[in-house]
């Protein structure tokens, strides 16, 4: 193998190495958010169907009720808090 042919495969092998612990890291947390997101969003899984249909309901409300709320404010022009 001549020496361009080597230095460029271990080029190639170096990059692909550092993407490899570059994106571990961010992998691992990706793992961790979802192990989190799961424990805390197991409560749904044992609601029965009409407990879900009196969230949902509820849910419904709650929007129209923002909804209503948030076309009641006045307009205000642009750029302004």
């Amino acid at each position: 193998m001549r020496a361009g042919a080597w230095s460029r495969l271990r080029y190639r092998v170096e990059q692909a190495w550092n993407r490899y612990i570059r994106y571990r890291e961010l992998y691992r947390q990706l793992d961790q958010m979802r192990a989190d997101l799961k424990a805390r969003t197991a409560w749904v899984d044992e609601l029965t169907e009409e407990e879900l249909a009196e969230m949902l309901r509820g849910l419904a409300a709650c929007i129209d009720a923002m909804q209503a709320v948030g076309s009641d404010a006045p307009d205000r022009p642009e750029g302004t808090a």
